[in-house]
């Protein structure tokens, strides 16, 4: 184990930052489907009550339902995709605190309820979830490293 560091402490909790951040795209097509769908389907509903051809209203209502419809069947599953990923990444923690231990890691894993654990790799306390399941260098519990 060496004291040089592959990265600077910036860049490490920029990067740490970014894989805690859950990338949640489910709002966004929630947040564009729905109004998409009702537009189109007002549309329709106009097109169903005017007299005489409505040929252009009612093919624009058709793609607005469609999108609106895609839209929202995406948010559904990004949002199941996006359960799956946060499981996962719970897994991983918490095969990471009981099974394998960051090498820089002094005291308990964090667990963001308090338990403070300090890096010794870049000097600084880590009081929120486990920054150390992202130091990429451990020690499993059968003393073979596991990098």
């Amino acid at each position: 184990m060496t004291r040089e560091t592959r990265e600077n402490l910036q860049n490490f909790r920029n990067r740490v930052e970014r894989l805690e951040k859950p990338a949640l795209t489910s709002p966004f097509y929630s947040k564009i489907g729905w109004p998409v769908l009702i537009a189109g389907g007002l549309i329709w509903l106009i097109t169903v009550v005017l007299p005489g051809s409505q040929f252009i209203p009612a093919l624009m209502s058709a793609v607005l339902i469609a999108i609106g419809a895609v839209s929202v069947v995406m948010s559904y599953l990004s949002e199941h995709s996006e359960g799956i990923e946060e499981t996962e990444k719970s897994k991983r923690i918490r095969d990471r605190s009981n099974v394998a231990k960051c090498l820089y890691l002094e005291g308990k894993v964090p667990d963001g309820k308090g338990i403070v654990g300090r890096c010794r790799l870049y000097e600084f306390d880590m009081t929120d979830l486990p920054y150390c399941i992202y130091c990429r260098e451990y020690t499993s519990s059968k003393g073979e490293p596991d990098v």
